[in-house]
């Protein structure tokens, strides 16, 4: 296949907080304009739990995505969005290789 990977990342909030989490991933994705390698980036609000969230970004190749989560610029970006990270249920994100598609 393409070599493209998946990166989700699940966050949560309260209802009163919703609101910060969609700002948070705003001024996030703002900063990752132009990031080697991402081709998109989208926040997802679950229509079951209102507070629960997860980004989901695509990434050209998995060298790409992980130079970039390697790299000093990483955390910076991420920040805002980190007091929100959901790690309830063990690791708060997966990386998935693309194996098929439409």
């Amino acid at each position: 296949m393409s070599g493209q990977v998946r990166v989700v990342v699940y966050y949560s909030a309260s209802a009163e907080e919703s609101g910060s989490v969609v700002e948070a991933y705003r001024e996030v994705n703002g900063g990752m304009r132009g990031t080697p390698g991402l081709r998109n980036s989208q926040l997802l609000r679950s229509a079951l739990e209102p507070g629960e969230f997860a980004v989901v970004s695509e990434w050209a190749s998995l060298a790409e995505f992980r130079a970039w989560e390697e790299g000093t610029r990483h955390k910076g970006q991420t920040s805002s969005l980190r007091p929100y990270r959901d790690d309830s249920q063990g690791r708060g994100y997966g990386v998935y290789e693309v194996v098929d598609e439409l």
